[in-house]
This record gives C-alpha cells, structure tokens and sequence, in this order.
C-alpha cells in the first residue's frame, strides 16, 4: 500500500480523527525510514517469533471473514483500509525495527516482538468476546509502539499512560506486560486503576484492595456507598477485610452510618430506611421497635416510601428507592399474600381476616408488589377491601395518596382482572381522562417494552367508549409528536398501538401485512401437524376436586362417540381420531394430591417423557386448574405448541410467560373466572374444526361461541375470555419485534 492511499485513508477518517491524530505520528515516521523490509537479517534463534506474528497478523485480518488484503471489522470501510495497513505493512515495518536494531541484545528483541504476539492475541481474544472495537485495535498498536520507544530509551511509559483508554492499557501493561522492567509501570498500574474506576465503578470494591493507600481511595469508596449502596453494605459487613477495616476509618456520614448499620443483627432491615436516617426523620433505634412487630414495620415500609416518593418529585433522590420498594414486596408476601392465596378454600372473613388493620395505601401495595404472586381470587379480594377504605371509594384519592406511585402498573393489573372500568367510574370524567392521558404517555422513553405492553392489554378490557376514545386519540398524538421528533423508536411503537386500536376487531390481519409478522387470525392444519400429518394435543389436569369435575367433563365429550378411540392406563389417557384428520389427544390423570405426594405431577412428568421418547411434539396444549397450577403447566410447557389455551382464571396475566417459551403461540385465556362452561365448547371447537382439516380460524370460531352464549353468567364468562386475534399485547410484541427496529 502506497504512501498516497495512505495519506488518501487517513484525510477520509472520521470516527477516530481525535483519538488517532497523534497516537499515529511515531508509526508512520518509522515506516519511511524501514520500508524495505525484506533486507532486514533475522537471527535464527527468532524465527520462530516471528513465524508466529505473520501467522497471528492473518488472523487479526481475517477476522469476520476478512481476507489477506482487507480487514471487514467495522461498517466504514476507511477505517477497515487504516486497520488493515496497520497490521500488515506497519507491522512489519515494527518487526524490522525490532530487527535492525544496533542497540537492542537477543534478549531484547525477543521481548518486543514477544510483545507484538501478545498485544495480537490480546486484541483477538477481547474482539471475540466483544470488548473491544476496531478502532482501538488501531490505538493498540500505535500505545505498543510507543511504549517500546520509551521503555527503549529507559524512560518510564507514566506519561503516555492517560493517553490512551483503559481496554488498550490493560491489554499492554497488565499481568503479561513485557514492559515489566519498566521503571513507569507500578505508577502506570495505579493511574490505570482510576481509568477501570470511571469505566467499570460498579467493580471497583472487588478489585481496590491494592489500592487502598492511595490518596483516591476514600473518594471511591465514598462515591461507591453513594451510586452502589446495596453492594457497599456487603462489603462493609466484612469488618475483618482489608477494606472493611478500610472503610471504617473514613470520615463520611453515609459510609459510617452504612457501617454502623451492617454491624447490626437486623441491619438488612434497617437498610431500606438509610435516607430517612440521613435526614433525621427516624432513628435506627424506633426502626427497630417496628421491627419487633411485623404489622408495625410494614406500615412504616409503605410510609416511608411515600417520603422517598416525595423526595424524587423535590429531586432528591434517595439511594435506596428501589431497596425500599423490594422490602415491600417480599414483606407483602411474606405476611400477607402467602396467607390469603393458602386459605383460597376459606370463606372470605377467614381468608382476609389478616387484611383487616391496614389502609387503602398499605393495601395498593400488597397489589402493586404481588403481581407475580398474587391468586386471581386474592387479588379481587386485596382490590375490593382498598377501595372500600378508600375515602368516597374513588380512584383518584387513593393514587394520590401513594404519590402516582407504580401507577401504570395498577392500572394495567385492574385492567387483566376486569376491575379498569369500574376504577375509572369511581373518579370524576375529567380525573379519568387525565389518568389515562398520563398511562399512555411517555412510552418511548423506557428501556423495554413493559409499560407499551400494559398500555396495549389494557385497551381491550376498557368498556367506557369515551375514555377508549380517548386513549385512541392520545395514542394518534404521541404518534404524530414522535414523527415530528425523528424518533424511530417512538414512532414504532405508537404505530403500532394506532394500528391496534383503530380497529381492535381484526386489526391483527392489518399487522401481519405491514410488520410480516406469522398470522394471528389463523393456523391451517398444515402448520400444527408434524411430518406424519398428525396433530398432538397435551392436556394438563390436577388432581383436586375441581381438577377431578373438569377432567369428568374433558372426557364425556369423547365417551361413546364413533369418532374417537380412547386409551387409558394408570398416569394418563389418550384419545385418537377415528374419523377424519389424525388427531391425538393425550391428557395426565387428575390423581388425588391431597396427601401432599402429587402423583399428578407424576403422571404429567411420565406422559411427557412418553410423548419425547415417541417423537410427538404437541403443537396444542391445554391448561385445565386453578391459577395456582398454571406455573406449574407453564414450566413444561413444550416449545412445539402453536395453540394455548388457558383455561384458569387471570391467566390473561401469564401471557409473558407464554410467549417467551412459544413465540408464535396462539394465546387464549381469561382475565377473570376461567370455568368449565367455557372451557370445554372452546377446545370442542377447535378439535372439530381440525378434525374436519379446516385448520382454526379465530374470527370464525369466536363469532360461533358468542352465538352459543346468550346472556347471564356463562355468557359474562365468555366475554372474559380473549382469542389470540384480540391478544393486544402479545399482537403488539410480535409486530415491535418485525419492525426492525
């Protein structure tokens, strides 16, 4: 490669103009004066070093499927010419310096060039694992040139060191650093260390104890135990470690007051309240009077965290909000959760007995905290008794009680448990309006798509066509503000939430076309039959009096029909077509579990194992039990499924769950009472309309059922029930991921 393409290379870059600018010069006045390589005598006792730096200079080319004559590292070719003339010609260039030498002995020589290997396999093994770009390969090799040249000279590498960024730093001068005799490198590795601070300071307690007598060591620590709280109590529990004795002689009111705190038997309990220590609202001494009873320091749980809420709005945030957050839960839990969904058999004055000294806010947050925990019964309960606690029952009041705290969670948990309408009525319009304005608001900001999910989900249980209309409208504005911003992200996701809710009927034909995502209105048999042409079917039963009802019903709709041959043996039954397409139903006992040994978890566990060894991968699955079950049908559930129903109250809740395991399932569940009375028509239908080799059609077969339900209790049953072509926020998931974002 000629000077001119080289010069031509080095006018055209831009991602590295500043860094690289002067971290180039030494290369390129060595290259004029050593070009010729070829003239350059190699001691035969060097060869093989060399041989290995020709072999390593390929593979750093031809990494990503590079060639000899070009590097493809990076999406800007410029710099991939800059890379690759580096690491052929230059680099040759440095060997015959290393070479050519007068002043340099074999023992030398062979540690520049040893460091030449090193620095390759360094860059090599750190690329491969993704912590390192391209362009500091480029820095790499101009930091080794130039600390050869001063270590060379017998000057110390210290001042060079903040030249370059840590990752370079740490590949040339860490345990394996040929510069090992330089005078520079204890100092180097000290300023080094505050380079790993700022870049990596979550790691800095773990890697600081050689560091420890250094002037900038209480200034980490402190800026640790304010960014790091949590981590910097486990550190300063260890009073017998070098930095816990370390920590203990600082003078800072955070550090001490931590250390104090860890020194105490309940310190974890106490921890959570640090900020309120701070500012003198408690002492540790009443926190621990609270601690002695369960009731008192939960209320004072949910009480400080309206402070802490108080705090954020002042812009004072406290360093342990989202500790104090996660002591509510698991003392929500802990206390309260576990003991109502145990008693789920109880009448409702026993089951909630223990709900009874704690307000409105305590009670918002035994819901906003349990989501993952909470029974669909316990939840209904939990609800109901904090409304009635709430002053004039409205909404409003008690969301400003808890500060708008979690808000956008409780309003998507009212809405999977059918409670968002009646929240909504409980408030003035005006107040609704505002409320759900703020939920849909702001979407683009988050990291993941939880609070867009939530927005999306809620839709469908909104039954007030003025504030559907509503949140309609917010959507379209956001959506025209994102557009307006440039805002990708944004718009991709009010786009789609418009797309949804414009026609929420049969909008998912209109997100298949545009987001080319699988279709979400239908599966043809072909797609839910395997290689032999037959549909597997897998039922989950369980073995309570319930479980035991349903299984009763599951099974007359097959008993003495001619089109259906059943099979039982002592775990499970399996049910075949006799007439039509090949379906085969497999379905676990509902064996009596009341004795604590759960032979129906036995009897699932065997019939899974059977259906592997056999080679049957079930494209439909059924859930059949109580909400209490479904994590358990939800843990084996078989990544082959395409349908799921889910036949147990709230199981709207789990369609997370669903979809991380099945991406294209096709979801029905329920947001409230899951039953029996609709259940059994929904799967019937199914079997039959694949039976007959007409694949599921969802519009069809759900315009059939409504036709089958006339009004009262079962028909309020079905309209709990959502088909997958009404799935909202797993429709909506499925399109985000087809954007191509």
């Amino acid at each position: 490669m000629g000077a001119g393409i080289l010069m031509l290379i080095l006018h055209k870059m831009h991602i590295l103009r500043f860094i690289i600018a002067f971290a180039l010069l030494p290369l390129f006045s060595s290259a004029a004066a050593l070009s010729d390589t070829g003239k350059v005598q190699i001691d035969i006792r060097r060869i093989k070093l060399h041989e290995d730096i020709d072999a390593l200079q390929k593979q750093v080319i031809s990494l990503e499927g590079g060639t000899q004559q070009l590097a493809v590292l990076n999406k800007d070719q410029d710099l991939d010419l800059l890379f690759t003339d580096i690491y052929t010609r230059q680099l040759d260039v440095l060997q015959a310096e290393i070479e050519a030498s007068p002043n340099l002995d074999h023992r030398i020589k062979v540690k520049y060039l040893t460091g030449l290997t090193l620095m390759m396999k360094g860059f090599i093994d750190s690329w491969q694992a993704g912590k390192i770009v391209a362009g500091q390969g480029v820095v790499i090799f101009s930091a080794y040139h130039q600390y050869m040249n001063a270590d060379m000279e017998g000057n110390s590498i210290l001042p060079l060191v903040m030249r370059f960024p840590y990752v370079v730093n740490q590949l040339l001068l860490g345990e394996n650093s040929v510069f090992f005799e330089n005078k520079g490198l204890k100092e180097s590795r000290t300023m080094m260390f505050k380079q790993f601070a700022a870049e990596q300071p979550l790691l800095v307690l773990a890697k600081i104890d050689p560091y420890l007598e250094e002037p900038f060591a209480d200034s980490l620590i402190i800026a640790t135990a304010n960014r790091f709280p949590e981590q910097f109590y486990n550190y300063a529990a260890a009073t017998g470690s070098l930095l816990g004795k370390k920590i203990r002689v600082i003078n800072n009111p955070l550090v001490s007051l931590i250390a104090s705190i860890s020194e105490d038997p309940s310190g974890r309990l106490i921890f959570p309240f640090v900020h309120s220590i701070m500012k003198g609202r408690i002492s540790t001494d009443s926190i621990k009077l609270a601690i002695a009873n369960d009731l008192k320091y939960y209320r004072l749980l949910v009480r400080t965290q309206g402070e802490y809420a108080d705090d954020m709005r002042k812009r004072d945030t406290p360093i342990l909000h989202l500790e104090i957050g996660l002591t509510i839960k698991k003392k929500a839990e802990s206390l309260f959760i576990n003991e109502i969904n145990a008693l789920h058999d109880e009448q409702d004055e026993v089951r909630f007995k223990i709900l009874n000294p704690l307000n409105a806010e305590e009670l918002y947050y035994i819901i906003v905290t349990g989501e993952d925990v909470l029974y669909t019964s316990s939840y209904v309960g939990v609800y109901n008794r904090m409304m009635a606690r709430t002053p004039n029952s409205a909404g409003d009041s008690i969301l400003m009680r808890v500060r708008f705290d979690r808000f956008k969670k409780f309003i998507r948990m009212a809405a999977g448990y059918n409670k968002l309408d009646a929240f909504l009525a409980s408030m003035s319009t005006d107040n609704a309006k505002m409320l759900m304005k703020a939920f849909v608001r702001g979407l683009e900001k988050n990291f993941d798509l939880e609070d867009a999910v939530d927005v999306a989900d809620s839709y469908s249980s909104i039954k007030n066509d003025a504030i559907r209309k509503l949140v309609s409208a917010e959507i379209e504005n956001n959506l025209i503000v994102q557009r307006m911003n440039d805002n990708r992200r944004g718009d991709a996701i009010y786009g789609i939430l418009h797309l949804l809710f414009r026609a929420a009927s049969d909008s998912a034909k209109e997100l298949t076309t545009k987001y080319k995502i699988p279709s979400a209105y239908r599966l043809p048999y072909d797609e839910l039959a395997d290689q032999g042409g037959r549909i597997v079917q897998q039922v989950f039963f369980y073995g309570d009096k319930d479980g035991a009802e349903s299984f009763a019903n599951f099974m007359s709709t097959f008993r003495g029909r001619s089109e259906w041959k059943i099979e039982q043996n002592e775990h499970w039954v399996e049910i075949r077509s006799l007439i039509g397409k090949p379906i085969l139903i497999f379905a676990n006992l509902p064996l009596d579990n009341s004795k604590g040994d759960d032979p129906d978890a036995k009897a699932q566990v065997l019939l899974g194992d059977y259906l592997k060894t056999k080679g049957m991968k079930p494209s439909i699955v059924i859930h059949r039990g109580h909400s209490y079950h479904l994590k358990y049908t939800l843990g084996q559930l078989p990544p082959s499924a395409r349908i799921v129903v889910l036949g147990s109250c709230g199981s709207f809740q789990n369609l997370s769950a669903v979809l991380d395991m099945c991406p294209d399932a096709h979801i029905v569940s329920s947001k409230e009472v899951g039953t029996k009375i609709v259940n059994e028509p929904v799967v019937k239908m199914i079997v039959e309309s694949l039976r007959n080799g007409n694949g599921v059609d969802w519009i069809s077969i759900w315009k059939q059922l409504e036709g089958q339900f006339g009004n009262g209790i079962a028909k309020e049953r079905f309209d709990n029930y959502i088909p997958p072509h009404k799935n909202l926020g797993a429709l909506f998931i499925k399109a985000f991921n087809g954007s191509q974002l």
